[in-house]
């Protein structure tokens, strides 16, 4: 029974460890994700989730000819779907 459970612990650490390390797999900007804007870039909100991102990473599109600006593509596909 010791040896299971240390097993376990032993697994877990491994884990923890192996997760940190890696690289994130996926790309979903959003309150969750921490993204840091160049000095002096203006933020926009998104709409969709109402997350704030740099307008240089901001996917855009012109909506009844203004600019709407969204944190990701999965957002600017859901705008408008509700």
């Amino acid at each position: 029974m010791f040896k299971l459970l240390i097993g376990i612990i032993v697994i877990y650490l491994l884990y923890r460890l192996i997760g940190k390390s890696l690289p994130e797999v996926g790309g979903k900007a959003g309150p969750e994700k921490i993204i840091t804007p160049a000095a002096g870039e203006d933020l926009v909100e998104d709409p969709q989730c109402h997350a704030y991102v740099p307008v240089s990473q901001a996917f855009r599109k012109e909506i009844d000819g203004k600019p709407v600006y969204f944190c990701s593509r999965k957002c600017l596909e859901q705008y408008g779907k509700k």
